[in-house]
């Protein structure tokens, strides 16, 4: 086993993390990836949606000059 603290309960409790870390990363990452880039998705339409609207608002501006 290999040595990160000085004294090995706190060795033990830093391997059993980083154990328990590992497999939520394997039980649940792809979930979490696929939702990461679904709200990256909704976040990018909802700014080209903002962009759209500001635009609309410059044209009709102008069109009302």
């Amino acid at each position: 086993m290999k040595r990160y603290y000085e004294d090995p309960k706190d060795n033990a409790a830093f391997e059993r993390c980083i154990d328990i870390m590992a497999r939520l990363f394997l039980k649940y990452g792809k979930q979490v990836l696929e939702k990461q880039e679904q709200r990256r998705q909704v976040e990018l339409l909802a700014e080209e949606q903002e962009t759209e609207l500001q635009e609309a608002d410059i044209d009709y501006l102008d069109m009302a000059a």
